[in-house]
C-alpha cells in the first residue's frame, strides 16, 4: 500500500459519453470532497484532450488525499454506489487508487520535475494535468525519451504528482489497470501543455525514440 506520508490520488475515467455525464461527475466531486478528498479537476469528455494517437475519450476526475488509507473506504461506500446508480447499466467505472509523490517532491532526485525542484505555478493560472498510462517495453530508449522531455518540463514549469512504477502503486477499486507505469504531471496552464506536446524538439526528437518502446495513453484536463 501506499506510504503514509504521501497522499494517494483518486482517478475516475467514464469511458463513453452519455447526456448525465456532467452532473454525475459533479456530484461524484461533491461526494469526494465532503469525505474530505480535494478535488483537483474533472471534466466530460468532450472537454478532455486525447494528446497521444490511440487514446480513447472519456470523462475524468482527479482527487488526493492525504491519507491514503482513507481512499478505497470512501469509493466504495460513497463514490461506487453513487457511480452505479447513475451510470448506464453496462457501463463499468474505472477507478483507482495511485499513490502519489511525497508532499515535499524528490529533493535528492533534483533532475526529476517534482515540487522539489520546479516552482509551483503563480496563482490565477488555471493549471492543466497531464495523465499518462501505458507500458515502456525498452527501458534504454525509454531512458534516453526522458532525458529529453524532463528538462523540456521543467522550463515549462510543470512537474509530476504522481509517478507510479512498482507493482502496488495503482490499485484498481473498480474496472481494471494491467498497465506498467500511471503519471499524473501538473502544467501552469493547458497551452504550457501543449507547447510542450506539440514542440518541434517533442514531436521530432522525443517521439521517435520511444516508437517501438512502449505504448501509451494521454489525457489533459484543466484544473476545476
Amino acid at each position: 500500500m501506499a506510504d503514509p506520508q504521501n497522499p494517494g490520488f483518486i482517478v475516475v475515467e467514464l469511458a463513453g459519453e452519455h447526456p448525465g455525464q456532467v452532473g454525475v461527475l459533479e456530484a461524484a466531486a461533491k461526494l469526494l470532497s465532503e469525505g474530505g478528498a480535494r478535488v483537483h479537476a474533472w471534466a466530460p469528455a468532450g472537454r478532455v484532450a486525447c494528446f497521444e494517437p490511440g487514446t480513447v475519450g472519456a470523462s475524468m476526475l482527479i482527487a488526493s488525499m492525504s491519507d491514503p488509507s482513507k481512499i478505497a473506504p470512501l469509493v466504495r461506500q460513497a463514490l461506487l454506489p453513487h457511480l452505479k446508480a447513475n451510470m448506464p447499466a453496462h457501463s463499468i467505472p474505472t477507478v483507482l487508487q495511485v499513490n502519489g509523490l511525497p508532499v515535499e517532491g524528490l529533493p535528492t532526485m533534483m533532475d526529476i520535475p517534482t515540487i522539489a525542484s520546479v516552482p509551483r505555478p503563480p496563482k490565477g493560472l488555471r493549471n492543466a494535468l497531464m495523465v499518462i498510462q501505458g507500458t515502456g517495453t525498452n527501458p534504454a530508449q525509454m531512458d534516453k525519451y526522458r532525458d529529453i522531455i524532463l528538462p523540456m518540463m521543467k522550463e515549462r514549469g510543470s512537474y509530476y504528482e504522481a509517478f507510479a512504477l512498482a507493482a502496488g502503486e495503482v490499485v484498481p477499486l473498480s474496472g481494471e489497470w494491467k498497465e506498467q507505469i500511471f503519471a499524473i504531471s501538473r502544467w501552469p496552464t493547458r497551452a504550457s501543455a501543449e507547447d510542450f506536446w506539440f514542440a518541434e524538439r517533442y514531436q521530432g526528437t522525443a517521439i521517435p525514440l520511444r516508437i517501438g518502446a512502449g505504448k501509451f495513453t494521454v489525457h489533459v484536463l484543466e484544473e476545476t
